[in-house]
Parts: structure tokens; C-alpha cells; sequence
């Protein structure tokens, strides 16, 4: 009955100092910075020349915060679409495809991939990976993702209403008079002409009245 306790005891102190070992021999890995890495990790994938770096700094770098580092998805995107090698724009893609929320840049980015890429596994994936990219909120129709809370679904989108066009009274307009050199008169109307006065015509010449002879004397005469 006394072995039992001790054999209990045996095992629960080498179960305390079973992670202290571990840390010892195993130390945890500090997250680096991201301020630091995000930046580290963008220079890997577009210029170091070893594939698989350029392939695990694609992996890495879905793991921060595209609204704090906008340089993640456009570079990602630019990786998916322009890398030789396979493996590097596999893991590009993969990124794209789980990065939240979803975006037009990386989604236009897997739709060349699924029509144009020369490699049939990236076309497959990037076809696979589109319709989950759909149901998240990306369209192809609208330049960013979709409202959250709202996914496409198959039937048409309502029509939007037409906006109101509410008129403004415009003021009179002031009609300014012409100089008075600009001013036309029109010309004389026949009622305002005056009719020209009547020549007074000379009256005939009145024939004097013929002389009038002395009567003859009546009476004797004076003379013998």
C-alpha cells in the first residue's frame, strides 16, 4: 500500500519537469515582429532567387493583417501572376485565397490565374478556389468586396432605385436694356406722316363794270 503512493509521486514530478526539459532542449519560438517581418517577407518573394523561400515567405505572409499591411495582397497577386516557378505561385494563390476580406485586386488576380496560367495545377486550383472566393463576397462586377453579412447568390439583384430629381427655383432672370445707341427705331408708320396742306388756288379775275355816260340835260337851253 506505501508503493503505491510513492510510484504516484515518481510520476507526477517527472510530469513537472518533463516542460521545463522541453523548454530546455526545445525553445519556443518568439513571433517576430510584424512591422519588421511584413517587409522582410515581400523582399524574399519578389527578388531572392531560391524558390522555396520565395514559397514560404507566399505562405507567411497570409498570416497578418491586409488592412494594417496593404501591400500584401497587390504583391501577392503580382507573385501569382508573373513568378517562373510553379511552386511559388501555388503557394501565391493559396494566400490569395485565404486572405480576409476578400478583395477585387486578388480576385481578378485568380481569375487570369484559372484562365491564362501555364501550368495546369495553378489553372485547377485557382478554378477550385474561385467559387469559395465567390461565396465570400467577391464579384467580378463590383470593384471590392461585397457588404458583410451578404454573400451572391444565384438570383438577379434587384433593381436599384432610380434617384429623385428634386428641382431648385432658379432666380428671374435680369434683362439688361440696350444702350441707347443699340436702340433700332423702326421706321415712320403712314398715320404718323402728315398729310401735305392744299394749295390755295387764285380766284378768277372779276370784269370791272362798264362806265356809266351823264344823262342828257333836260331844260332850255342857256345859250342862243
Amino acid at each position: 500500500m506505501k508503493r503505491l503512493p510513492m510510484g504516484l509521486m515518481v510520476v507526477i514530478v517527472l510530469a513537472c519537469a518533463a516542460p521545463a526539459q522541453a523548454q530546455l532542449f526545445f525553445p519556443k519560438k518568439q513571433k517576430p515582429n510584424p512591422t519588421q517581418r511584413v517587409p522582410e517577407l515581400i523582399v524574399i518573394v519578389k527578388t531572392d532567387a531560391d524558390e522555396r523561400k520565395r514559397a514560404h515567405a507566399a505562405e507567411e505572409l497570409r498570416e497578418y493583417d491586409p488592412a494594417v499591411f496593404t501591400e500584401i495582397v497587390p504583391v501577392l497577386a503580382d507573385v501569382l501572376l508573373h513568378d517562373k516557378k510553379v511552386n511559388v505561385r501555388l503557394e501565391a494563390l493559396s494566400s490569395l485565397a485565404k486572405i480576409r476580406p476578400v478583395s477585387a485586386v486578388a480576385g481578378r488576380a485568380m481569375e487570369k490565374a484559372a484562365a491564362d496560367d501555364d501550368s495546369v495545377r495553378v489553372r485547377l486550383q485557382a478554378k477550385a478556389s474561385l467559387p469559395k472566393y465567390h461565396l465570400a463576397g467577391y464579384s467580378a462586377k463590383s470593384s471590392g468586396p461585397a457588404p458583410a453579412g451578404k454573400t451572391q447568390t444565384a438570383e438577379p439583384p434587384l433593381a436599384t432605385p432610380t434617384p429623385k430629381v428634386v428641382q431648385t427655383p432658379q432666380a428671374p432672370k435680369v434683362v439688361q436694356a440696350p444702350p441707347p445707341s443699340a436702340v433700332v427705331q423702326s421706321p415712320p408708320t403712314v398715320e404718323d406722316v402728315p398729310m401735305n396742306p392744299p394749295i390755295p388756288r387764285p380766284f378768277p379775275p372779276v370784269a370791272a363794270p362798264p362806265a356809266k355816260t351823264p344823262p342828257p340835260a333836260v331844260g332850255p337851253s342857256l345859250f342862243p
